[in-house]
């Protein structure tokens, strides 16, 4: 029996604070997990497995603020796959007891790598350890898996070394997958991510343009601002907003056609849809990236162009199950309807 129920834990709790966890010992991972991606969620699932094979609780830490906004390294091109309201809400879909947030601040960054370990082991009662080859820690990024492996006796714990998860033989990773929504290659990204890149935010009013040539639009405003905003472009993509999955097309860029001032939006024209939604949250799923944005001589180019790009979009999506809607909203509860 999993000793975690016998506390009768039905979800995962989410700890902030060292020497939280009431005893109960655990299989722990560590890191910042952006975007929790396939190699984030393999390791996830042998993290789990070993917990029921070892009859403890399965914990997965993570650091918050992230460690070059504390130490001050270029923190203004610092964007992020998921905020950490979405981590954590992927990390309670992925079966964990634990999800643990330790603070980053200017003390714990200047810990010696054995007082690193030495922390994180006895405030989370750590009894097996994993993580990834190429994880560091500790001051200046000394720690490695073979600090690890040195104080495993004298601090208590077993650790293993977790498998690097490859596509097309290249090792994913947050800033690949970064470096590819930046490029426009969300199909490459949504490979690595092992689902479709969201966006959420909150509708605002704008200028009734897409209204006038009958393709009223949704304005969007990122609700994190430190979210990182893929390539400009048109998409297809799914909208959840009030529960309901919609589908759509959306366009990232400065809508060089229609607006002089050059300002950067995120607009998303909702198929057969007619709501009063302002001021309302809604999530996008990016599902395919099918077209640069671009400057059109007139209205009636663009215009044209839309009903094209609406055609082909309402293609691409009709492949796609709408019920199967946590494939697409990872960070979505599982009783949407």
């Amino acid at each position: 029996m999993h000793l975690c129920l016998l506390f009768v834990i039905e979800e995962m709790i989410i700890v902030q604070k060292p020497n939280q966890l009431e005893e109960k010992k655990t299989v722990l991972t560590m890191g910042f997990f952006d975007g929790v991606h396939r190699g984030h969620r393999a390791l996830s699932d042998l993290v789990i497995k070993r917990a029921s094979e070892l009859n403890l609780c399965s914990a997965a830490l993570t650091f918050w603020p992230h460690p070059r906004l504390v130490l001050n390294k270029d923190p203004h091109k610092l964007r992020f796959l998921t905020t950490l309201n979405e981590k954590t809400k992927i990390f309670s879909r992925l079966g964990f007891d634990f999800f643990i947030i330790q603070e980053f601040n200017n003390s714990f960054a200047h810990l010696s790598a054995e007082d690193f370990i030495k922390l994180i082991i006895n405030s989370y009662n750590v009894k097996h350890l994993i993580i990834g080859k190429e994880h560091r820690f500790g001051k200046n990024a000394e720690g490695s898996i073979n600090i690890i492996q040195q104080l495993a006796s004298k601090y208590d714990y077993t650790f293993e070394e977790a498998d690097i998860i490859e596509q097309n033989e290249t090792n994913i990773s947050s800033t690949k997958i970064r470096d590819a929504l930046s490029k426009g290659e969300l199909e490459k990204a949504n490979l690595m991510l092992g689902y479709p890149y969201l966006l959420t935010g909150t509708i605002e009013s704008g200028s009734q343009i897409g209204r006038k040539i009958g393709f009223p639009t949704a304005n969007i405003r990122p609700i994190d601002p430190l979210k990182l905003i893929p390539a400009d472009g048109v998409y297809a993509v799914f909208l959840n907003i009030n529960g309901k999955i919609e589908k759509g097309m959306m366009n990232i860029g400065n809508r060089p056609t229609v607006d002089k001032t050059h300002q950067h939006m995120i607009e998303a024209h909702i198929f057969n849809f007619d709501q009063d939604i302002y001021d309302h949250r809604i999530d996008v799923a990016l599902i395919e990236r099918i077209r640069d944005e671009k400057r059109f001589q007139n209205i009636d180019e663009l215009k044209n162009q839309l009903e094209i790009d609406k055609v082909n979009i309402i293609n691409i999506l009709s492949v796609y199950n709408t019920d199967n809607f946590e494939n697409y909203f990872i960070t979505l509860p599982r009783t949407i309807v």
